[in-house]
């Protein structure tokens, strides 16, 4: 079935979506064979060697993740020796994770944007181009009757 309007076949679109989502599972897969971690985990230390110190609200946020998300990772990121917790110099009341010597090791030789491949593509598109795919998007999850907000703030399972 082809929509007369546009004369793009719903099927050509899937595909569209299936070169997406195996493209961004390829390149997750990549970083874990590079790195030997998933690819949030990745994206979590590539923001704190950008940022320095951060609080994990702030890191959460940076990520558009749920701060209950980001704690397990940062768990096991901390066990893996990767990050550390620390006070902040000037309020000790406020705790920020903070990369440590072996993170930063581990990130020193990153020759890729673990940040989160989607991401960074999206944040290259034009405005224009990111208003019709969000237009596109809306209107599909509008048809399909999906309404789950809690999604949106979900890592895609290959990236965990």
């Amino acid at each position: 079935m082809v929509n007369t309007q546009t004369a793009v076949a719903p099927l050509d679109v899937l595909k569209q979506f299936r070169v997406v989502f195996r493209a961004a599972q390829q390149h997750s897969a990549g970083i874990e064979k590079q790195l030997g971690i998933p690819g949030a985990q990745a994206w979590v230390l590539a923001e704190l060697k950008d940022s320095g110190p951060l609080k994990a609200g702030e890191l959460a946020a940076r990520m558009s993740i749920k701060p209950a998300t980001l704690s397990n990772m940062l768990l096991k990121l901390e066990e893996q020796g990767y990050l550390q917790r620390q006070r902040n110099a000037q309020d000790q009341r406020v705790v920020e994770v903070v990369l440590s010597e072996s993170g930063r090791q581990l990130m020193g030789g990153v020759d890729f944007a673990p940040r989160g491949w989607l991401p960074e593509a999206l944040s290259r598109m034009s405005g224009s181009q990111l208003a019709g795919l969000s237009g596109g998007l809306a209107a599909l999850l509008m048809v399909m009757g999906v309404e789950d907000e809690a999604a949106a703030s979900t890592l895609l399972p290959f990236t965990e």
